[in-house]
């Protein structure tokens, strides 16, 4: 989703934005589970509200077990700690992924956006590189929580959010794992230009083929217009994904769904080659939005029945965590799907 046309790749941010591992399931929430609200200070003008559930051995009421932590970071667009979308009633990724990963002894972090929901400071004007100060604030804060293991703090995020993932973990060796949801291995330039083609190829009535050159050599202007004037459209455009991996030591695992029409599937297989420890995932039937979806237009997202993740997504995740935490990393080089 994005800015139909004119820029398309914004994955969300201005519309209102399988290796087949088990059917469907509803995430369940484990027993004495702690939920608490929480607030982290970024800076002077930046607080984020978020909540931090903990399972039951850290919740423990007696001498409670110092347990594995992951926090979530959202996509483009103002999202709160759901990442709900107004659109889509009962889109709430979050709350699914937050639930299943507590109820496998994982403590969950997950923030509003700056300026969205109960957190301050201003979203429009951010940046990628502020989304990314954002969360290794984030990752801060819960190594100063003694009910988390300070070495076991691991980073999930969807679509941009991903590319904040990479550019923390980067920067901070200290992280422990990555679970990338949708990632994009080409800069927000090559995205928006691939989004823009396949919407034009898509409509034969709206943009003939005689008129798709010339529509797509306009919308790239336009593109470059709003960009001159858009702190975030500019950055987006200019980060490189692959760059940024190149640099990041940690085990990855990439979830893309093979009918998302928002970032290619292949780009998956794109990132994992540079990473060191990489894992690809493919998930049929599923759509950018990690749902079950039969062909991943964006336009057709409203028409969606289900609106849960995908049980897929939701195993793979804990299974890579588990995984990790069990101190089974990836071979280097190696890619599996």
């Amino acid at each position: 989703m994005g800015l139909c046309v004119v820029v398309l790749a914004c994955e969300g941010r201005a519309t209102p934005s399988r290796v087949v591992i088990a059917p469907h399931v509803a995430p369940h929430v484990a027993p004495r589970v702690s939920r608490r609200d929480v607030r982290v200070v970024v800076d002077s003008t930046v607080t984020l509200a978020g909540e931090l559930a903990l399972p039951g051995a850290a919740a423990s009421r007696g001498t409670p077990t110092a347990v594995p932590a992951v926090l979530l970071l959202s996509g483009s667009g103002a999202q709160d700690r759901e990442g709900a979308r107004t659109e889509l009633p009962g889109y709430r990724p979050f709350a699914d992924i937050a639930d299943t990963l507590v109820a496998a002894g994982f403590a969950v972090l997950r923030l509003d956006d700056r300026g969205t929901g109960a957190s301050t400071g201003r979203f429009d004007g951010a940046t990628t590189e502020d989304f990314a100060r954002d969360a290794a604030a984030a990752v801060a804060w819960l190594r100063r929580d003694g009910r988390v293991r300070p070495d076991r703090i691991a980073l999930v995020g969807h679509s941009e959010g991903a590319l904040v993932a990479l550019l923390v973990a980067r920067d901070d060796p200290h992280v422990w794992a990555l679970g990338l949801l949708g990632a994009a291995s080409r800069p927000g330039r090559d995205i928006a230009r691939w989004q823009r083609a396949t919407l034009v190829a898509s409509d034969l009535i709206t943009w003939p083929p005689v008129q798709r050159a010339a529509v797509l050599a306009r919308a790239e202007l336009d593109a470059d217009a709003i960009a001159a004037t858009d702190p975030w459209l500019r950055t987006w455009f200019a980060l490189d994904p692959r760059r940024i991996a190149r640099d990041v030591r940690q085990p990855v695992l990439l979830l893309h769904g093979e009918n998302d029409r928002q970032v290619p599937v292949e780009q998956a297989d794109e990132l994992a080659a540079v990473l060191r420890h990489a894992r690809t995932v493919r998930l049929p039937h599923t759509d950018h939005l990690l749902l079950d979806d039969f062909d991943g237009d964006p336009r057709g997202y409203v028409r969606l029945t289900s609106r849960r993740l995908e049980g897929n997504v939701l195993r793979a995740l804990v299974a890579f965590l588990e995984q990790q935490n069990a101190g089974n990393r990836f071979s280097e080089g190696k890619t599996a799907k």
